[in-house]
């Protein structure tokens, strides 16, 4: 445990899922530990069934006010086998790795960081402050969008969507809405509210008189009680994986539901690089590349 009453407020937790990505998950970890966050850091580790990541974890640096804890979760006989961008099998596991995270978290607030993705210096201390001034028990921030190699992510193309007239369409539709801003890499995650008539489509399958529902796990800070309250939801339909919901979008349709109140910060604190499961893009032929 980290601390009495007043630190715990001044405590945050980020759990990191991980499995067979070492040289990920040692740039996520070390981003983590160049935050500029004063209070309490601990990251907390869980494993997907990857005894090898035990040895980078080991490896990796630490100082005062960072904390590393691991988790080891096994993985069933069904799922020992499961490709990595099969979303059947993903999206479920992932889930349920988010919620064993939360659970083993020991502090007054929990962030999110994918092992592929990584923060700039100032995203924890940023969303805390977003926290405080708005009496928020969820607040979130925005990304720059990446590809994996660590280019800018320029492309006028929806960054989920696999259909290159589509992710046309969408891209369109989220710079007039400002959510992407055009000619960067800035995406500026979003929730609008939900309503009786509104319909929650994922950004994947948006359509011009759909409300904005869009945030990144990796973009969250929580607080631990509210994540506990509304876990991310476990459970997936065939609609959802035609149309990509993926775990963020099914908890923050969770959030809405229940008015849940949610700031963002309107900085683009995190670093967040395509191929993983909801964004297996890799760059074609013609692609807009990064001239710095």
């Amino acid at each position: 445990m980290i601390g009495d009453d007043s630190s715990m407020e001044e405590s945050i937790s980020v759990v990191t899922v991980t499995r067979e990505r070492p040289t990920l998950l040692r740039r996520a970890m070390a981003s983590v530990y160049a935050q500029d966050f004063v209070g309490e850091i601990e990251h907390v580790i869980v494993i997907d069934d990857d005894p090898g990541a035990l040895v980078v974890i080991d490896e990796a640096p630490t100082r005062p006010g960072l904390r590393i804890v691991t988790k080891m979760v096994r993985r069933p006989a069904r799922e020992i086998d499961a490709r990595p961008a099969d979303r059947r099998s993903g999206y479920p596991r992932l889930a349920r790795l988010l919620n064993i995270g939360a659970r083993t978290c020991s502090t007054a607030w929990v962030a999110v960081l994918d092992d592929d993705n990584a923060y700039e210096p100032g995203h924890l201390s940023s969303l805390l402050e977003c926290a405080k001034a708005n009496r928020a028990r969820a607040v979130h921030s925005g990304r720059q969008l990446f590809w994996a190699d660590g280019s800018p992510y320029l492309d006028e193309k929806w960054h989920t969507v696999e259909d290159l007239a589509e992710a046309t369409r969408i891209y369109d539709l989220m710079c007039d809405r400002g959510v992407r801003v055009r000619g960067t890499n800035i995406l500026l995650d979003r929730a609008d509210p939900i309503s009786a008539a509104s319909s929650f489509r994922p950004s994947s399958v948006v359509m011009p008189e759909d409300p904005v529902f869009l945030v990144d796990e990796n973009v969250w800070l929580l607080r631990r009680e509210l994540l506990l309250e509304v876990p991310v939801p476990e459970i997936y339909s065939e609609e959802d994986y035609q149309n990509n919901t993926a775990p963020d979008d099914k908890f923050l349709k969770e959030l809405l539901i229940r008015r849940v109140p949610i700031y963002s910060t309107g900085q683009s604190t995190v670093r967040y690089y395509l191929g993983g499961m909801s964004n297996n893009r890799t760059r074609a032929r013609g692609s807009t590349a990064s001239t710095g």
